[in-house]
């Protein structure tokens, strides 16, 4: 995609009630959800639907498998050579995430956040995208380093109630919003997860409904369907589904979208975060493959350049 690009083919807009659920916010909020994703991309590219490049960096400081004879400078070399990559194939931008530091903390070690706080910020002297920060599994963290290295959004949860593999998370929404208000950091955009991966959710309500109450009370100006875990394809009547039911706010698929798919799911949504299909192997914490990135945006541009 370059600059001055035009899409001719925009999410439709999809009728009727989710079940369960009721149709989007209240009015006194449309103004608001929504306009930071939508408007970054469209000022930037003139593109209605945008694919954001994962850059999994390698373990950082404090984590198990963090490599201390390789130490940062290999962890900033990776991380640079993979965001590179994003970028000469065409990626609208990229989101680093600590995907190697499992078992995944709740409240970030501070070791961490500063690794990644350094890491961020030599990787963006030298590439000229948008980027956003995945500090898993911690609001705070990800909106801290996003705010101190100039990222223009975070994937993250804001509502509801998980327990799985890491145990039981309940994410801090209203900490993380106070922090963003205290940063004056509203421009930081914030994409939240209403489907959680390894685990399962506690609130036994449908997925669109979820969806209503995380742009409603946890203010989050994007929203993000996955499958059950890292790139396992998500449910694309559950995406349609949470379509209708935030018709005004950005939807994005966050897990399994390929050059095999990658057109279907954009049918029914605005934007991609795409990971494993296009590591060598299709492996999640796998290096960047320059041919499956290469072929992903080419089938995506074929359709929407």
């Amino acid at each position: 995609m370059t600059p001055g690009s035009t899409s001719s083919n925009p999410r439709p807009k999809l009728s009727g009630t989710p079940p369960g659920g009721w149709r989007g916010p209240p009015p006194h909020t449309t103004e608001r959800i929504g306009k930071r994703m939508k408007t970054l991309f469209k000022d930037r590219y003139n593109q209605d639907k945008f694919i954001v490049g994962m850059v999994h960096t390698l373990a950082m400081p404090g984590s198990p498998m963090y490599d201390r004879t390789g130490g940062m400078r290999k962890l900033v070399k990776q991380a640079k050579k993979e965001a590179k990559i994003l970028r000469d194939c065409g990626y609208h931008s990229v989101m680093y995430c600590n995907e190697s530091d499992m078992p995944y903390m709740p409240v970030m070690a501070p070791e961490t956040v500063a690794a990644m706080t350094d890491l961020v910020a030599e990787c963006q002297a030298e590439i000229d995208l948008p980027f956003g920060i995945n500090m898993l599994i911690d609001p705070i963290a990800s909106i801290s380093i996003a705010h101190a290295t100039g990222g223009e959004f975070v994937r993250c949860f804001l509502t509801g109630s998980y327990v799985g593999d890491i145990g039981h998370v309940v994410p801090d929404g209203a900490r993380a919003l106070r922090l963003r208000a205290d940063l004056q950091a509203q421009d930081i955009a914030l994409i939240c997860n209403v489907t959680p991966g390894f685990s399962i959710t506690l609130d036994t309500r449908p997925t669109p409904q979820v969806a209503s109450g995380a742009v409603f009370l946890g203010l989050a100006d994007s929203v993000c369907v996955s499958g059950p875990a890292a790139g396992r394809e998500a449910d694309l009547s559950k995406i349609a589904d949470t379509a209708e039911a935030v018709p005004d706010t950005p939807v994005l698929v966050g897990t399994g979208v390929s050059a095999e798919n990658i057109l279907r799911m954009a049918e029914v949504s605005d934007g991609f975060i795409i990971g494993s299909s296009i590591k060598v192997d299709g492996q999640t914490l796998n290096e960047v493959d320059p041919r499956r990135a290469e072929k992903l945006m080419s089938v995506f541009n074929k359709e929407y350049a």
